[in-house]
């Protein structure tokens, strides 16, 4: 059922902010009160999710009549000549998969200059492109910080953030055309931190190695 498939991605998704927190604090790289962001980005999804299934199941569980006819003759129709709409497809997935939440209000999400610029902004799920004819999740695919920039030329500049690579942070430049710009809705220069659950932490057009030190400190710290 959908609420049963949605509360399986909760978990796993719960599983993985949780542990890849832990694994941080575990390893030294971070401090303890990284912890408390797990709450803060994961209850309103699950405050969310109680309520879905509470629906769900006084839908499939009454005894009503008229309900129990409608459940079972009229519902099956009316939900399969939905899901042949791309429209609906692409409202219902994103909720059943949980790939559509975000945590644009965490501590742990920042967009700077704050509130301007992107389509997408720190706290979402970083969108699926291609790059060179592959997924962007198989170039990140490593369960660890990634800094990425997004280049406006034609070759890959030096890029003093580089430096800031280490044991649980890679970096990575890709350019921004032909998808990347039109997604995240600018054509210049851009770097982002891609969180271990595959989460936009930072992303910023001040490609400085300061705005990346404050942001990466407020993790390790």
């Amino acid at each position: 059922t959908p609420a049963g498939a949605q509360g399986m991605n909760t978990g796993i998704q719960d599983g993985y902010n949780l542990a890849w927190k832990l694994a941080s604090v575990l390893r030294g790289e971070a401090g303890a009160q990284l912890l408390e962001s797990y709450n803060e980005e994961r209850l309103e999804n699950a405050k969310d999710l109680l309520r879905t299934t509470d629906r769900f199941f006084q839908f499939g569980a009454s005894p009503d009549a008229f309900i129990s006819f409608f459940r079972t003759q009229v519902f099956p129709h009316i939900a399969g000549y939905a899901l042949g709409f791309e429209a609906v497809k692409k409202f219902v997935f994103p909720r059943v998969s949980q790939i559509g939440i975000n945590y644009r209000n965490s501590s742990l999400s920042e967009t700077l200059p704050v509130g301007g610029g992107f389509n997408v902004k720190a706290g979402d799920r970083m969108p699926y492109f291609e790059i060179s004819g592959a997924s962007v999740y198989e170039k990140l695919k490593e369960p660890k910080f990634h800094l990425v920039t997004f280049f406006d030329g034609g070759t890959a500049p030096e890029n003093p953030l580089e430096n800031l690579a280490n044991e649980w942070l890679d970096f990575h430049q890709f350019p921004l055309f032909p998808h990347v710009a039109e997604i995240f809705g600018t054509g210049k220069t851009f770097s982002l931190v891609l969180r271990p659950d595959n989460y936009i932490g930072l992303i910023t057009q001040e490609n400085t190695p300061e705005y990346l030190t404050n942001y990466l400190q407020k993790i390790s710290v």
